[in-house]
């Protein structure tokens, strides 16, 4: 048997060839083998084609390019707090974003994606210690929170609850909630940025602590110039001179029964907003201006509804003086429109605990410790950051309305990268994956480019 090199274009093949008896034709005739491809001109040991292509992994990719674009600088904080568990920490944190799973579940997920090059040790047991770590130094998200947040912040503030029954975390406790629920909470206090329209911090206290003692301790943790734009509960007496002599500034509606602002409202001073007419009037008592407002459709709905019940034989309370008015306390010298709408921005919190809690599943964290608990939140809080960059970048392209954030995810986890051993090659991209990769000025072509491998 001898070896024999045969050209094929460009390349170099090996086969080897022998002459055999053929007893229907009486004669011998040659027979060939292929062996294998030369590679490198290694003639001795050729190389079958199958081999040499041999997949080693098909890795996710698109959809990781895309927050990592989107994330550097806050990337850039964690890794620069948490440098030993920093690619943990992203993964747990992209899982909650793109699809969210138990712990256990958590490395499966990482194993389809690019992130499975850098990350290999992702048990149950790894990621639970690396949320206790995170959970029990409060300062490193402090940092981070700081440093993420600039000066004169327009901060809309507020909580909301987790309940919980697990009998490792203490923070729960019983505590007065917006729907009366009777269980043991631990309270979620939040801040989001108007400037950036994005969260700007979060924090953790037992569910039996006050709304308004938690906004004293927040104070000390944000910029001297920040506005606080809350609802009734957070603010008495004896905090608006702390926040004032702090350099701090608050919007926030006074209760019902408050003495101080005169709910009449003459003249024909209005605006409108959102194509509503919105009546005002404006007093300054001390270093504070109180502004009523009245919305005249808001107005015309409370009374309808009064005399609905009314005629269904109940007895509601109503006050016509108040019916379809707000009073908004305020020591930030703005015109009344400017408070009003700054008021209004205090929706966008609400929006974001709704996401929080239920799109990201935290809602229902199985976990045992305060410490533990706490990571989990403050990492869980980083995928929020990125859903709210995605949820901006959606609508500056003009399709957010066509897409969803976790739609558009789903799609770009559709672009793959190939491993066949010398080379990283990329797949075929559906058309429409490609299309949107276009819109949102991905370029497939440059993977990985922002991911690490």
């Amino acid at each position: 048997m001898t070896r024999e090199i045969k050209k094929v274009g460009k390349y170099n093949y090996v086969y080897e060839s022998s002459m055999v008896w053929d007893s229907e034709h009486s004669k011998r005739h040659k027979v060939s083998k292929y062996v294998g491809k030369v590679i490198n001109g290694d003639i001795e040991n050729p190389k079958k084609v199958r081999e040499i292509v041999s997949i080693h992994g098909i890795y996710e990719i698109g959809h990781l390019e895309l927050v990592f674009s989107l994330m550097k600088d806050v990337l850039s904080l964690l890794r620069e707090e948490y440098p030993d568990d920093y690619m943990k920490l992203v993964a747990f944190s992209l899982n909650r974003l793109i699809f969210p799973m138990p712990l256990k579940s958590i490395k499966s997920w990482v194993e389809k994606t690019w992130l499975s090059r850098t990350i290999h040790e992702l048990s149950p047991k790894s990621l639970s210690a690396m949320l206790k770590r995170i959970g029990q130094d409060q300062d490193k998200q402090k940092s981070i929170y700081m440093k993420l947040m600039k000066k004169n912040e327009i901060i809309a503030y507020d909580t909301s609850a987790l309940f919980s029954y697990s009998p490792g975390i203490r923070m729960a406790e019983f505590g007065h909630n917006n729907n009366d629920i009777n269980l043991p909470m631990i309270r979620i206090i939040m801040g989001f940025s108007r400037l950036r329209n994005e969260p700007c911090y979060i924090r953790l206290v037992p569910g039996s602590v006050a709304d308004i003692d938690t906004l004293r301790k927040t104070e000390q943790e944000v910029h001297t110039g920040t506005l606080f734009v809350m609802d009734r509960g957070f603010i008495d007496d004896n905090n608006f001179g702390k926040m004032d002599t702090n350099g701090l500034y608050f919007i926030t509606p006074l209760k019902r029964d408050s003495k101080l602002p005169d709910y009449s409202i003459n003249g024909d001073n209005f605006f409108m907003f959102r194509k509503r007419a919105i009546r005002y009037s404006s007093t300054t008592i001390k270093n504070y201006d109180i502004h009523v407002f009245e919305d005249i459709m808001l107005r015309a709905m409370e009374e309808n509804e009064y005399y609905s019940l009314v005629d269904s034989g109940k007895k509601p309370l109503y006050s016509p003086e108040k019916a379809g008015k707000i009073a908004l306390i305020t020591n930030v010298r703005e015109k009344p429109q400017s408070i009003f709408e700054l008021y209004k921005f205090r929706n966008d919190i609400e929006e974001s605990f709704d996401v929080f809690k239920n799109l990201l599943q935290v809602d229902t964290p199985y976990l045992r410790g305060d410490d533990t608990l706490k990571g989990y939140v403050f990492v869980s809080f980083i995928s929020l950051i990125a859903y709210y960059r995605l949820l901006k970048l959606l609508k500056e392209k003009k399709i957010n309305n066509k897409i969803s954030v976790k739609d558009a995810l789903l799609q770009l986890s559709k672009i793959y990268l190939t491993d066949i051993g010398d080379k990283i090659i990329m797949a075929e991209i559906p058309k429409k994956v490609r299309e949107l990769a276009e819109i949102l000025e991905l370029k497939p072509e440059l993977f990985p480019k922002n991911v690490p491998s």
